[in-house]
């Protein structure tokens, strides 16, 4: 029954794409995070939801008035447009390519809905909408994973939906991560019942991101956490509750907890540490061997290990890794070329959130480009720290976030253009205008 439901809503959405893209992309981007089809238990979970609604909303802008095209030009978009050129060189090039070519599909889909979002996030209520979206739908799995840990005493572990890319414990633990910053900056904006459900999925999100037992989550959390303690208003208050909570939490956390996020004092000791630094020297190999077109999107096979380390074999039986870090991801699959698209993508994106805190700084009505650049900020943060131990190189929020701010650039540029009344004024203008 569940998958029918499931199935049904989805074509029902179809139609809305090829008419609105906008509320098409709003139906995307809850299947891009929430994986429905994956609560399903039979046919639904390999019905392919995410293509057929990626595919509504591209058919509808063939039809739609013309977008926000500005956005499009926009630094941030650019790199990542050169980002997909890399893509596509590596998989010609891959070690296998028709793997790679496979995996380019989905990656091209990405990189395309990101730009096709840009164009469509034209004025402060889509950009709302397109956030509450991810929010409610990634905070789903925190909502529901900080009341499963707190009801099992967090003796069991958190792990994501199914076989999904958030599915693995590393894996959601870092996409809660990303949208902790989200559900605590959008909590600040909305009012009333939605206020509160952004609360109570913040504060839930913490022993769900907790009880994923993923060492790099609970460390990416901790920096997260004090960021935005520090940058609140109630700061001293924040910080003196979060301490005496998590001192009076302490005789309740399992012991196994306290003793995996221990084995992180003594890394020598712990064979998933150092397996994964053995691997980061495999994948260092891997990528100065073919630095201009990487090895191509899948290229992990027992024969390619044992080309380039073969005591990796034997020291892990046979065992074959991913990359587990996100730069070292893009540098081995798509060489240092994908790597320097990469990294600009991400440094003009956080530059770009600054000049915008500081473009609006005088502008009350736009305070709230100021609160989603910070919030975008403190979202990568995450995402870095998290990211420097798991392989989420291609998760949507990252691409998506680029698509937010190109677009809020544009609007900030429309808006600045024109007076407002309630600008404020730097004190000597003040009392200049005043005598005027």
């Amino acid at each position: 029954m569940r998958d029918y439901l499931i199935i049904a809503i989805v074509l029902a959405s179809l139609p809305i794409g090829l008419f609105q893209p906008f509320y098409g992309l709003l139906a995307y981007a809850w299947i891009s995070y929430m994986y429905p089809h994956e609560l399903a238990w039979s046919f639904a979970q390999t019905f392919p939801v995410a293509k057929l609604s990626a595919l509504s909303v591209m058919g509808g802008l063939l039809f739609a008035p013309a977008g926000n095209i500005a956005a499009v030009r926009q630094r941030e978009n650019i790199s990542m447009l050169l980002l997909w050129c890399t893509f596509t060189i590596s998989s010609a090039f891959a070690f296998y390519p028709a793997q790679a070519w496979y995996k380019w599909q989905d990656a091209s889909k990405l990189i395309v809905m990101s730009v096709l979002a840009s164009m469509l996030l034209r004025d402060r209520q889509r950009i709302r909408l397109f956030l509450l979206v991810i929010a409610f739908s990634v905070g789903f799995y925190g909502f529901k994973g900080g009341l499963f840990g707190l009801v099992t005493g967090g003796t069991q572990m958190v792990m994501g939906p199914g076989d999904s890319i958030i599915g693995a414990n590393n894996a959601i633990g870092l996409a809660l991560n990303m949208c902790l910053p989200l559900l605590w900056y959008l909590a600040r904006e909305e009012k009333g019942w939605c206020k509160r459900f952004l609360q109570a999925t913040f504060f839930l999100t913490i022993p769900a991101i907790m009880f994923t037992y993923s060492r790099a989550s609970t460390i990416a959390m901790g920096v997260l956490l004090l960021m935005i303690m520090l940058k609140s208003r109630w700061r001293i208050v924040l910080v003196v509750a979060a301490l005496v909570g998590g001192v009076a939490a302490i005789p309740f956390i399992p012991q196994k907890w306290l003793d995996r996020q221990q084995s992180t004092l003594s890394y020598e000791e712990d064979g998933s540490a150092m397996s994964r630094i053995d691997n980061w020297k495999f994948c260092w190999l891997v990528a100065t061997d073919n630095p201009i077109t990487g090895a191509g999107f899948d290229f992990q096979t027992p024969a390619v290990f044992a080309r380039y380390a073969p005591d990796f074999l034997v020291k892990y039986k046979g065992k074959v890794w991913d990359t587990h870090n996100i730069f070292l991801g893009i540098l081995t699959c798509h060489g240092f070329p994908g790597l320097l698209a990469y990294v600009m993508m991400i440094v003009f994106c956080l530059a770009s959130c600054s000049s915008l805190k500081r473009r609006v700084r005088h502008r009350p009505d736009l305070k709230w480009v100021r609160t989603y650049s910070e919030m975008i900020q403190l979202s990568f943060l995450g995402f870095i720290i998290n990211g420097m131990f798991v392989n989420m190189e291609y998760y949507d929020l990252t691409y998506h976030w680029i698509a937010v701010v190109a677009s809020l650039k544009v609007i900030v540029d429309r808006e600045l253009s024109q007076p407002s009344s309630e600008t404020e004024y730097p004190e000597e203008l003040s009392l200049v205008v005043a005598a005027t």
